[in-house]
């Protein structure tokens, strides 16, 4: 538990702790978007073919969506602010390994590692502003979280092609590094220790099979345009995705702490943000 005069320290920080979660906010996203513009450079720089360069994009979208709903869970039980101090750490050290230029498997790899640490940053950002900030503020605070999330959508393109005219595509990674350190130091700084930890039980066989999911689907979609929808490979993917999907539900309404509680879709408003959230 807090104290009061730990609250009265959190609260004057505030705004320093929205303008550190902020910032990396807009990496994670930026992240998302940014490599797309150096893919035609990679793809020569390594002598790969395109179809293959555009897993680099792939697989780190896949793996935030896959591990979004485990780290919010983690966060939860253990500590957002913890879970959010070990991510920004991982996604500083999967963006030097990214700029590495040994082979694609490598870079892959890298791409794993910096999508781990953004989806635990990501699953608790919300979460830390919540907590932080009083009632009467927190949706000015949220908005401007969402913000920066389509800032680093946006800016990806613009400044990915920036960085190409004067440096090597290695930059687009490397420029993580040093806003990362500033971020870190800004949140050692400011970010007060964990407010609240449930201590609850993660729900593992809901993480795998939802994990199994996304993968398998979004796997059938990319291989899917690079061979066919209606071939083997992909066909199979999007079967073993209904079945995951499948056993998730079954697994969810189970379990006594589920990753998800469906009832929350019950309030129209969320749902339909949600699903314009996904059609966007």
């Amino acid at each position: 538990m807090h104290t009061y005069q730990e609250d009265k320290v959190v609260q004057k920080n505030r705004w320093w702790i929205l303008v550190a979660v902020s910032m990396f906010t807009f990496m994670s996203t930026l992240d998302g978007s940014i490599v797309n513009i150096a893919l035609p450079t990679i793809s020569k720089d390594m002598q790969v073919p395109m179809n293959q360069s555009e897993w680099i994009v792939s697989i780190y979208l896949m793996i935030v969506c896959a591990c979004l709903l485990l780290f919010g869970k983690i966060g939860d039980s253990w500590g957002k602010i913890k879970i959010y101090r070990i991510g920004t750490l991982i996604f500083v050290i999967g963006s030097l390994l990214c700029g590495f230029n040994h082979s694609l498997a490598f870079l892959l790899f890298a791409r794993v590692i910096q999508a781990l640490g953004a989806a635990m940053t990501m699953a608790t950002n919300t979460g830390i502003i919540t907590e932080v900030f009083p009632m009467n503020e927190r949706g000015r605070a949220l908005g401007m979280i969402g913000a920066f999330v389509s800032l680093g959508s946006i800016a990806g393109p613009g400044l990915g092609g920036l960085i190409l005219a004067h440096f090597s595509w290695a930059y687009i990674f490397w420029i993580n590094v040093p806003v990362g350190i500033i971020t870190m130091v800004i949140s050692e700084k400011f970010l007060p220790k964990d407010i609240t930890l449930s201590g609850q039980k993660i729900d593992m066989g809901g993480f795998a099979a939802i994990a199994a999911t996304i993968m398998t689907f979004f796997g059938g979609v990319f291989l899917g345009q690079e061979h066919g929808f209606l071939t083997l490979i992909p066909l199979v993917l999007f079967a073993l995705a209904i079945i995951s999907f499948i056993v998730f539900l079954y697994v969810e309404k189970k379990v006594k702490l589920p990753l998800i509680t469906f009832s929350i879709f019950k309030n129209k408003v969320f749902t339909m943000s949600l699903i314009t959230a996904l059609l966007i």
